[in-house]
């Protein structure tokens, strides 16, 4: 199914984008004021920013759901602790500190990420890559000087990537980075896991109708009271201010990536935050991805490998996977929709 857009790129198309790129979610939440409320009552909501580099909020209904949703937020704080690149007392941060000299013992979380991770990076043969610290960090500062770095310096930071060297013994719990200056980043699967983990908060607090948002992660759990389905719209990356459609959800992680968040210009060229790590230089094949999931932490892994990748090279991966369904924005603005899309509603 393909629905062509906009393929032309004006500058002030651009320019509005500079304006409007520091929006900090990929997708806009849509929740109809004559469903929001159901036979319960008004549902619970609060909100945390800065968490994962991103703001995080929770929406639940039920006798318990504020405390249930405290539970959850400090899960995701928790986690943020254990699993960030940037925080220098992470468990992340101690392993790439320690690359090339010892392995690191690590908590089950930290474990069970890395794993999950290695196993999306074999499935695409290298298309995600936990261990793009090195090319991830330079494309950072790139990103603060607005300043294309040279071929040179990503080739150098290329040649530290590779997720085949990670070694993982799994019976002492430690990961070692055989290599000085190799870096693992978890930026593209750890949001999701920490979502798919505060569900998990919440139902074991018997919270079933719940909506966690982690900027651009989002799972739908349960129903509303109504018996109505939540519903999740997937904001355009030819226009991050609307929105392609809207998703029904149930039970559904709706993870979104696209190349209108942490961008720079130089030239009227547009250098975004998704690396592919065959290239060590930002993917240029899709605008946007929007993948649907039982699983948030796969849906959130899925979404930059689809992105990388595109409609036309996607195939095999997602033959890997029953019951998963993607939205792609191609380079030229068309809409190709893949896997299980079924209820998605277009505008």
């Amino acid at each position: 199914m393909t629905k062509q857009g906009d393929s032309q790129r004006t500058s002030a198309a651009w320019n509005k984008r500079i304006q409007i790129g520091l929006i900090p979610a990929v997708l806009v939440l849509i929740m109809s004021g004559c469903l929001l409320f159901g036979g319960r009552g008004q549902p619970v909501e609060k909100q945390v920013f800065d968490i994962m580099d991103t703001d995080v909020s929770v929406k639940a209904f039920g006798p318990d759901a504020e405390e249930a949703i405290t539970q959850a937020i400090d899960e995701i704080i928790r986690l943020d602790l254990l699993l960030s690149a940037h925080n220098p007392d992470s468990e992340v941060s101690a392993i790439n500190r320690m690359a090339g000299e010892a392995p690191v013992k690590v908590s089950d979380d930290t474990l069970a990420v890395i794993e999950r991770a290695l196993y999306f990076a074999e499935v695409s043969g290298g298309v995600f890559d936990p261990t793009i610290l090195p090319v991830s960090r330079l494309w950072s500062v790139a990103r603060e000087q607005a300043q294309v770095p040279s071929q040179e310096d990503v080739a150098a930071a290329l040649d530290l990537v590779d997720y085949r060297r990670v070694q993982i013994d799994r019976d002492k719990g430690t990961v070692f980075l055989p290599v000085k200056g190799m870096g693992l980043d978890l930026g593209a699967i750890a949001k999701g896991y920490a979502v798919d983990k505060m569900a998990g908060v919440l139902r074991a607090s018997q919270v079933e109708c719940f909506l966690v948002n982690a900027g651009g992660n989002v799972y739908a759990g349960g129903r509303k009271p109504d018996d109505s389905l939540w519903r999740v719209g997937v904001t355009d990356p030819r226009d991050p201010g609307d929105i392609i459609g809207v998703m029904p959800a149930e039970d559904m992680a709706v993870v979104s990536s696209g190349d209108y968040r942490r961008y720079f210009v130089v030239d009227n060229i547009v250098y975004h935050h998704i690396i592919d790590p065959r290239t060590g230089y930002p993917a240029d094949t899709c605008r946007g991805t929007t993948v649907f999931a039982p699983s948030s932490t796969d849906a959130d892994a899925l979404s930059t490998i689809m992105f990388i990748l595109g409609p036309d090279d996607s195939q095999a991966i997602l033959a890997e996977f029953d019951d998963i369904g993607v939205i792609f924005v191609r380079r030229d603005g068309s809409i190709v929709s893949k896997g299980l899309v079924e209820g998605f509603e277009f505008k």
